[in-house]
């Protein structure tokens, strides 16, 4: 059995596209090397049934679990509790959000060594904005003051969409965090995003955008630079939604393709309305257009930066 795997966490309402990201996990991957785990939170008997057989189909391993095996949390927070999730043989994981598509090797990632304790996440974007003077600059500095967090580690903050992580290290990281979360519940705005980087920032490896690619740096022309392995779809709308900027429809067509070879899937993707769908395209030209004005310049050499001097390359050439 491989000491690696690759997993999803989701409650019913994200079952189907981390199924569809774990597809392709599962096609990117080396079966000898890794398995790929999609692990439901407090999933009914009918769902149950139907992800498991297509699971099995595919070379996925499908976990069940009940809220109370996540001590009632949030599904969100349920990457918090992988050690106790995950079969024993695993070593080391790397969790993947559900809002994500897999669309380069990952072997090259999951052959990379982890030191004791340690995990790889990038830093989140937000953090890139710390020191300039703009209204999202200044809501997020304020949000990061809430925690306590210096300048300094304001500009460390790390995004938990997808984490490398070294199994021993992350029981006890998880642990603390939860506890966190019972005395900060009320001032987070990113729950397990947050906790985790009140206990975690000592433990982490920076990694490259390759990893954690959020789908926003289209629109300052990173992809090619960067060449990412695993996109990130971090905010609404999502490509299961609708064909919207910044992307195209080689993101929404792999969950067409589901559906159309799984039409028993169709029913748990949510599709917008016509009216949700014209709000949406005229906020996402806005987006798009102040991306561009806000994150041009300044912000794109020092993601340049953090990328030169990443703990994880792309590579696999450890920094330092």
């Amino acid at each position: 059995m491989p000491e690696v795997c690759v997993c999803y966490t989701s409650d019913v309402g994200y079952l189907f596209p981390s199924f569809v990201s774990a597809l392709q996990a599962r096609r990117n991957s080396s079966r000898a090397l890794t398995d790929i785990l999609l692990i439901g939170i407090d999933i009914d008997p009918a769902t149950q049934k139907i992800f498991f057989r297509l699971c099995e189909q595919n070379d996925i391993v499908f976990l069940c679990y009940a809220a109370g095996d996540i001590e009632h949390a949030p599904a969100m927070l349920a990457r918090l509790f992988l050690d106790d999730l995950l079969p024993s043989p695993y070593e080391r994981f790397l969790y993947v959000d559900g809002d994500t598509q897999i669309r380069g090797d990952l072997d090259r990632l999951l052959k990379q060594p982890l030191a004791e304790g340690t995990f790889g996440a990038v830093t989140d974007p937000m953090s890139f904005a710390v020191g300039d003077d703009d209204p999202a600059a200044r809501s997020f500095l304020e949000h990061f003051s809430a925690f306590g967090f210096s300048d300094d580690d304001a500009k460390q903050y790390f995004n938990s969409g997808v984490l490398y992580a070294d199994r021993a290290g992350w029981g006890r990281i998880g642990r603390e965090a939860w506890e966190k979360f019972g005395l900060f519940q009320s001032k987070t705005r990113y729950p397990d995003q947050d906790v985790l980087n009140l206990v975690g920032r000592d433990h982490r490896l920076s990694m490259s955008f390759a990893w954690n690619f959020p789908i926003f740096f289209r629109n300052i022309g990173l992809d090619p630079i960067i060449a990412p392995c695993i996109y990130h779809f971090m905010s609404s709308p999502k490509p299961w939604d609708a064909d919207l900027p910044p992307w195209d429809v080689t993101a929404s067509s792999p969950y067409d393709e589901i559906t159309g070879t799984f039409p028993e899937l169709a029913s748990y993707r949510k599709r917008m309305s016509s009216g949700r769908w014209l709000r949406y395209a005229l906020q996402q030209r806005y987006k798009r257009w102040l991306e561009k004005r806000e994150w041009s310049g300044e912000r794109v050499q020092r993601i340049l930066a953090y990328e030169q001097n990443a703990d994880i390359k792309s590579g696999f050439k450890t920094g330092g």
